[in-house]
């Protein structure tokens, strides 16, 4: 499985494992609700026999605490009618509080008037007490007594009973809404449901958003190119079959740019060749007749006068001078208008280097540079043997015309010595790389696109077609030539050729 199939499928398992997730989270809390209140008919019937019991336990309660108060009445009346003493009363109020242990405090009143009293702290059982008084009149000796009985009930009963009062009401509500509140809750739990699809599906397209969007910018790109575009360029990022296709098409475009940038310098190099041909053709024909009527002027003078003959003489040697060097551009217009194409076969590109070495006196020869070694030439290779699909003699003469280049800027900088030239060769991974680096003026930044042009020349007697050879030679190898500065302060060519078995 691919690693774009394994993002899809993830996404695709994401969204259902979250719509069944949340299904069954808010189905698992309904079936609590319903289990926790348990709306059915036995149930209700148990809600109300315990309602009725707890109900019918604050009665039995309430019972007793009258026939205690009515007990505690009748034996007041009975110990004042039989003894007319408060301390026998009293004592008589202590033992009834230790037979009734439900009574905190007993009190008789005569009118406003307190006659007896005695209380207690009930036993602590960690339960809160409510306590309510009852009272009962009792007449003795012709004494009119109010007897108070205050008796204590745990607050738990009242607590429970109000409690199941409660989930009475709640269940007797639930019952009668059964219809509408199962509706309700079908309701809720549809929405709940719909958001949770909601929710997974809108994760689920960000998830597969993220490799679609990278296909969707792909075709546009792709659709750019087929356009004409060829500046497109699209980032890399993630480690799939996307990405790797998308380097691909990077790659594509570069070659294609590449190539089409080759093919519009090979097909305008074309055009200044015809262009130069049809130059060396219009001049070179006029040449002769002009150089052979100047002869003859000369020669055919028979006249006397001295002075006339001095100009016939320096006039015909000016035309002959201006003829030579006409003939010498239209020399080099037909080498170029005549440049054949490489016909390339596999070759030792140190060989080569080496052979540039051994002609490098001859190169200083022809260039008319002086003194001993005013100019130092140095070539070097530095990776034995790089084999390369060449075209030895016109990549030699693409060479020659750098180091030409070079060797003259540096000896017009520098007439009286210290001048340097250094050509070398290396490769770097599937490349090789011959560099032509001098210590000469340089050239200014602004021209750098501009020196491969044809005839786009520094020069006053230069022609401005030996770089554009350089450029045509390297082109047709399948190579790229550049232009920067050097580190030694002049000019720096780098030319790079694709070694062989490299793609």
């Amino acid at each position: 499985m691919s690693r774009i199939e394994r993002k899809i499928l993830f996404a695709i398992g994401l969204t259902v494992f979250l719509t069944l997730g949340g299904s069954i989270f808010f189905a698992q809390g309904a079936l609590r609700e319903v289990y926790r209140v348990g709306v059915n008919e036995r149930f209700g019937q148990e809600l109300v026999h315990g309602v009725e019991a707890r109900r019918g336990q604050l009665v039995a309660l309430r019972e007793s605490s009258e026939q205690v108060a009515d007990a505690i009445g009748w034996a007041v009346e009975a110990e004042v009618s039989e003894k007319d003493s408060r301390r026998a009363l009293e004592a008589l109020l202590v033992e009834l509080l230790d037979r009734y242990p439900d009574v905190k405090s007993v009190r008789v009143v005569e009118g406003d008037r307190l006659y007896a009293a005695a209380s207690r702290e009930p036993e602590p059982n960690g339960d809160a007490l409510r306590a309510t008084i009852r009272s009962r009149d009792a007449t003795a000796r012709g004494k009119k007594l109010r007897v108070e009985v205050e008796v204590v009930v745990p607050e738990m009963y009242f607590q429970r009973l109000q409690e199941a009062g409660e989930v009475a009401d709640v269940y007797s509500r639930l019952q009668r809404e059964s219809a509408s509140v199962s509706d309700v809750y079908v309701w809720v739990f549809g929405v709940l449901v719909f958001l949770v699809i909601v929710v997974a599906f809108l994760i689920g397209a960000i998830a597969s958003r993220r490799v679609t969007r990278r296909v969707t910018v792909l075709a546009e790109a792709t659709r750019r190119v087929g356009a004409g575009d060829l500046t497109v360029s699209l980032p890399t990022g993630a480690t799939d079959e996307v990405t790797e296709l998308t380097q691909a098409f990077n790659d594509m475009v570069r070659d294609l740019r590449d190539s089409r940038t080759r093919i519009e310098y090979l097909q305008k190099i074309g055009a200044w060749q015809d262009f130069a041909r049809r130059l060396a053709h219009e001049i070179k024909n006029p040449l002769t007749p002009i150089q052979l009527a100047a002869q003859e002027m000369d020669e055919t003078y028979t006249g006397e006068d001295e002075g006339y003959r001095e100009k016939l003489e320096h006039a015909r040697a000016i035309i002959e001078e201006e003829v030579a060097t006409l003939r010498r551009l239209v020399g080099e217009f037909s080498a170029f208008a005549k440049l054949p194409r490489a016909d390339l076969s596999p070759a030792d590109l140190c060989e080569l280097i080496q052979s540039i070495q051994d002609s490098v006196p001859a190169i200083l020869e022809d260039i008319g540079v002086d003194g001993p070694a005013p100019v130092e030439v140095r070539v070097s290779c530095a990776t034995r043997p790089m084999h390369v699909r060449m075209d030895p003699m016109m990549l030699r003469r693409g060479f020659d015309n750098i180091l030409r280049n070079a060797i003259q800027a540096v000896y017009r900088a520098k007439p009286t010595g210290g001048g340097q030239v250094l050509l070398r060769a290396y490769s770097v991974e599937n490349s090789a790389f011959i560099e032509v680096l001098d210590n000469g003026p340089g050239i200014a930044r602004e021209n750098w696109d501009r020196v491969f042009d044809p005839y786009y020349t520094t020069k006053v007697e230069g022609t401005g077609l030996g770089l554009a050879i350089v450029k045509k030679v390297v082109l047709e190898h399948g190579g790229e030539v550049s232009l920067d500065d050097a580190p030694e302060g002049g000019a720096r060519f780098r030319i790079r050729l694709p070694l062989i078995g490299s793609s």
